[in-house]
């Protein structure tokens, strides 16, 4: 009863908190309604943002930045979701991670008929300018404008340099493009963004239409959905259920710290390379609990007894 109180009272402040942000929301044939949202994300039970998205807290954002794209997606393999990454990436900046909320966007090859209703629509509704900034405008702090532009090149650049800086002005943070920018050089220069896209062009955007803002979109071979949570480093990109997050993370913590102490024992000869990746024996346990409370109890994330529950699911 306690629980059903709730979550009733959560849906009422949602509510509330859609109906003051209404314009921010628009109530078109672009952007999915809170209700579509919510039915994509129902796993999420905690805080949203105004069009319904989960919001994962930014503590959970900058922590996932130190964790490695293996081992998020090792334990996503290990609960069920086995195409979660997306490589093959030509990137901005290779040297900095980017970790957000995705607010995802869907363009498909112009036709006329449906990009003139569609304009009209989202015109009228109270987006302004040309149909690739209108996601802009929805952009929160932390958000990633995430697109499914079909992979096109030429005349495919969805933003360049002045786009870009409205982009990084809004979320503080850059774009995950299947398609193309232009301005590279010029973006280069916006400290704190980053891009990851199928390629560069001089071109403009031409021949294509924005089908739909916060909707289910394929990026490669990955189904993301609004709100999923994104890190994306060097080799690729992999997209996180939000309910998984917090595991996630603290999971990949304990995982960081145990292979740091594989690697120390192995260079000690303590273990050879076949005990260390092998199942660990109760002895080697051991040792690794007295190495942790040997000075390293402050880098463990959870308790020592709540250590093992968090690595149930890790059989790698």
């Amino acid at each position: 009863m306690y629980g059903k109180s709730i979550l009733f009272l959560s849906l009422i402040f949602l509510f509330f908190t859609v109906q003051l942000h209404a314009q921010a929301i628009p109530d078109d044939h672009i952007a999915a309604s809170v209700e579509e949202v919510l039915y994509y994300t129902s796993e999420w039970d905690g805080e949203r943002l105004p069009d319904g998205r989960p919001k994962v807290d930014d503590e959970w954002l900058e922590r996932l930045k130190n964790v490695k794209v293996e081992d998020v997606w090792q334990y996503l393999n290990e609960m069920g979701y086995r195409n979660q990454f997306e490589g093959g990436w030509k990137i901005l900046h290779e040297d900095r991670p980017m970790v957000g909320r995705a607010l995802t966007t869907q363009y498909m090859p112009k036709r006329p008929d449906i990009m003139e209703k569609k304009e009209r629509e989202g015109l009228d509704a109270g987006h302004i300018g040309a149909m690739n900034s209108w996601p802009i405008d929805m952009l929160q702090n932390g958000d990633i404008y995430l697109a499914d532009s079909f992979g096109k090149i030429a005349q495919g650049t969805l933003i360049g340099d002045k786009l870009g800086n409205s982009i990084f002005a809004n979320s503080e943070n850059g774009v995950i493009f299947d398609g193309s920018l232009r301005d590279a050089e010029t973006l280069a220069n916006i400290d704190g963004f980053n891009a990851f896209v199928r390629g560069w062009h001089p071109s403009f955007l031409e021949e294509t239409m924005l089908m739909g803002i916060n909707v289910p979109i394929r990026i490669g071979k990955v189904t993301v959905m609004p709100g999923d949570v994104i890190l994306a480093k060097s080799m690729g990109v992999v997209f996180i259920p939000p309910h998984l997050v917090e595991e996630i993370v603290t999971t990949a913590e304990i995982v960081a710290l145990r292979d740091e102490f594989v690697h120390q024992r192995v260079r000690e000869g303590v273990y050879t390379p076949g005990q260390v990746d092998a199942r660990w024996t109760d002895a080697m346990e051991e040792d690794f609990m007295e190495w942790v409370e040997d000075g390293r109890l402050d880098r463990l994330p959870v308790t020592l007894e709540e250590m093992q529950e968090f690595l149930q699911h890790r059989t790698w």
